[in-house]
């Protein structure tokens, strides 16, 4: 599985404020696992476990992780606080807004499960633990990423012309913005 991960400063801090306020500890390989990346993340990465496939946009973290995969934002969420009191806590989604979570109760510790975000209460096991886990995700490394230039030529010579609007040229903007400072390494705990 390849990531890119989030910086790392301050890490072992925010991971006992977390676990201190709200009464858990994360497992031990997932705790490791933030403490060397702060989550990160986890472009073209998709899992077939159990008759489950999806992707994985990426996995949380805390500090200075991005907004979008921080514990910092999710927290206090409604559906956080469920997850809690259900002995999981996310740990990724998917494009979809499906969970990725790990266990934290007596029964489930360490172990990775996959939530519907409109299945209510149906958790679905996926492996035994958070390296087996990382071990069935496949990723494909990014490749160039082409110009909006590039994509303008495209258009045209597809006769689409009148399908770039400035929302689309924010949007791929927005793609080539967010894929520029990607480092891509495998993740090994």
């Amino acid at each position: 599985m390849l990531i890119s991960g989030f910086d790392n400063d301050d890490v072992e801090r925010d991971i006992k404020n977390i676990q201190n306020q709200y009464g858990f500890e994360f497992p031990e390989q997932y705790n490791n696992f933030l403490l060397k990346y702060n989550g990160g993340k986890t472009p073209e990465t998709s899992f077939r476990i159990n008759k489950i496939s999806s992707d994985i946009k990426g996995l949380y973290g805390v500090a200075k992780a991005d907004p979008f995969y921080n514990y910092k934002f999710y927290l206090d969420k409604p559906f956080f606080l469920n997850f809690l009191a259900d002995g999981f806590v996310p740990i990724g989604h998917n494009i979809f807004g499906d969970f990725i979570l790990i266990g934290i109760g007596e029964n489930n510790m360490g172990k990775i499960f996959f939530y519907y975000h409109d299945r209510a209460g149906k958790y679905i096991e996926l492996t035994q633990n958070f390296i087996q886990f990382i071990e069935k995700c496949k990723s494909t490394k990014i490749g160039k990423i082409r110009s909006i230039e590039e994509r303008i030529e495209d258009m045209r010579i597809l006769g689409k012309e009148d399908k770039i609007t400035p929302e689309k040229l924010q949007g791929w903007q927005d793609e080539i913005d967010s894929y520029a400072n990607l480092k891509q390494i495998e993740l090994v705990i």
